[in-house]
């Protein structure tokens, strides 16, 4: 009678142990960048006077004109302004970044555009202002210094500017999913605190902007000790794969 001994499952153990401590825990910055908490740390801001805000919506109709829309592409909920009347409309959520190393950073968003009037609009001094005489009618997201006015678009408070409508882009737009690496932009601030903001003005005509899947997540660097556990694990790994099949460790009685 012979036993065979196999080191497959213990080389396979030690594998996925090398992975799993080699791959350090991703933070994630933003919470509940689905909405299906409803509006659970985030904060809406509404320009004094303005007509309707950051709604949910969800299914295909937009919240207040039930306008066709296209339905959440994350879950059930979706964040998404919309009113029957001109106004500035802001949706935001401060964060802390972490402390340094940061490693790799990505910002990530799903964006609907749905503009009813004939062209976009920025004025000549850039604003967020529905009642400037000047045609206003764009939406953007942008990384703002913690605690500015979440109206601002000046240089010294917007630190970065992921996203925002150009006057020859299409009108209106299936939602798109933007990722971008904002690993430079968070070493620069760690420890500090940030505000990630959607923003949308009209004073033309109605404009429904939706947004979903809002994702900001680092992933630091793993420890040196980390690495070593992983080399010593995929060793093990491919030298117990690399054994052929006719090559058995037996004893006979």
């Amino acid at each position: 009678m012979k036993t065979i001994r196999s080191h497959g499952p213990w080389a396979g153990a030690a594998l996925a142990l090398a992975l799993s401590a080699a791959a350090s825990r991703a933070d994630v910055i933003i919470t509940n960048g689905g909405f299906e908490n409803g509006f659970t740390n985030w904060t809406r801001a509404d320009q004094l006077g303005s007509i309707g805000t950051f709604a949910l919506q969800s299914g295909l109709q937009s919240p207040v004109n039930v306008t066709p829309v296209p339905a959440p592409p994350g879950g059930t909920r979706a964040a998404m302004t919309d009113a029957q009347g001109p106004g500035s409309h802001v949706l935001y959520q401060d964060f802390v970044v972490p402390p340094l190393p940061i490693g790799t950073a990505v910002l990530s968003f799903d964006v609907f555009v749905g503009n009813r009037a004939t062209a976009f609009s920025v004025p000549t001094v850039a604003s967020l202002d529905f009642s400037t005489p000047a045609l206003n009618q764009q939406a953007r997201v942008d990384i703002l210094n913690g605690g500015t006015d979440p109206f601002s678009v000046s240089a010294q408070d917007v630190l970065f500017n992921a996203y925002q409508t150009r006057v020859a882009d299409p009108l209106v737009s299936g939602y798109t999913t933007v990722t971008l690496n904002v690993t430079t932009l968070l070493a620069a601030h760690a420890g500090g605190t940030l505000r990630l903001r959607f923003a949308e003005v009209d004073n033309v005509n109605f404009f429904q902007l939706g947004v979903d899947n809002v994702s900001l997540v680092t992933s630091p660097v793993p420890e040196p000790s980390s690495w070593v556990l992983l080399g010593v694990g995929t060793a093990l790994g491919f030298g117990c794969y690399g054994r052929r099949p006719g090559r058995r460790a037996s004893t006979t009685p």
